[in-house]
Parts: structure tokens; sequence; C-alpha cells
């Protein structure tokens, strides 16, 4: 056989072009990753903080209230104030929550995008078209729900086709240069 002239045929190396990748261990060792959900926890507990604060101002409300008498003008004040804060703070908690639940999904998004662009990289590196998401924990037997789980899990069989740990080490190698770079 000989090739058309003009063309040339890429050397690839030899192997599958499919490969299977378990994203849970590769999220998991994302040092930026881990980083920023840190952050945002530190922001959750601040929150938290002050949020317990103002319950402990709505109880003493509260606690003022019951040593008023109903129809006076002081207790209609105090119960405004009440209702104010109690209705400010249920606002406040809602917003946050939502606000939290966004940054947390943003943040794990660009982490996805960057870990596919590793796994891209990598791919065309080595000429593999398909990467299979799967699951290489163990299946515990003595747990239903996890054995139930495994059994729904769509790959059953890989030999050597598992490329989490090149993913995993491409991740920090270019974390460690984007952190001293």
């Amino acid at each position: 056989w000989t090739t058309p002239a003009g063309a040339q045929t890429a050397a690839r190396p030899s192997g599958t072009s499919v490969a299977v990748i378990d994203l849970g261990d590769v999220f998991e060792a994302h040092a930026g990753l881990k980083a920023q959900l840190e952050q945002i926890k530190t922001q959750i507990d601040s929150f938290e903080a002050y949020v317990r604060q103002k319950r402990q101002k709505i109880e003493s409300l509260a606690e003022q209230l019951k040593t008023l008498k109903p129809g006076t003008p002081d207790y209609a004040t105090r119960e405004k104030e009440f209702a104010s804060i109690q209705a400010d703070l249920s606002v406040q908690v809602r917003q946050k929550s939502r606000e939290f639940l966004e940054q947390e999904a943003q943040i794990r998004y660009e982490a996805y995008q960057e870990i596919q662009q590793h796994i891209a990289k990598f791919c065309q590196s080595y000429g593999i078209q398909l990467v299979i998401r799967f699951n290489r924990q163990p299946i515990d037997a003595s747990k239903p729900q996890e054995v139930q789980m495994g059994l729904n899990r769509p790959i059953v069989y890989q030999n050597s086709l598992d490329i989490t740990q090149h993913i995993i080490d491409s991740a920090i190698v270019h974390h460690h240069d984007t952190v001293m770079g």
C-alpha cells in the first residue's frame, strides 16, 4: 500500500481510543477546588454566627413581649420590631443560601472546565477519542444501597483504561505552576 502524495499519517501511541476516569477522585484531589470551597465554608460559618446572634435577639424580644401587656403602645412597638427582625432574617437566610449555592456551583463548574482541558490534552496526546466516567471505588457488600448503586454502574469491567491518576497529576502540576508562577 502506498500513501497518496502529500498525505502523511500521524504517529500515534498504540492503545485504545477509549478510556475511563473517576471524576470523583479527580475533584477530591483538586487543590484549587478545595481551597475555594474552604473559603465558601468560612463565609458560611461567619454568616451562621451572624444568624445565631440575630436569633438570640429575636428570642430576647420574644421574652420582652411576654412581660408586656398586649394592647399597649410599648407592646405594639416591640411586636413590630420582633416581626420585622424575624422577617428580615428569614429573607437574608434565603438570599445567602442561594448565593452560597451559586458560588459553589460556579467554582465546581470552573474546576470541571479545567479538568476537561487536562483530559482533552491527555487524550489528544494519546489518541483517545472517548472518555467514560466511572467509579473505581470498591463496592461494600455489607451496604445494600451501595451494592444496588454498584450494580447500576455503566462500567462493569475495564483493564488498564483508567486515566484518573494521569489527570490528577496533570492538574496538580498545573495548580503548582499557577501558584508558583
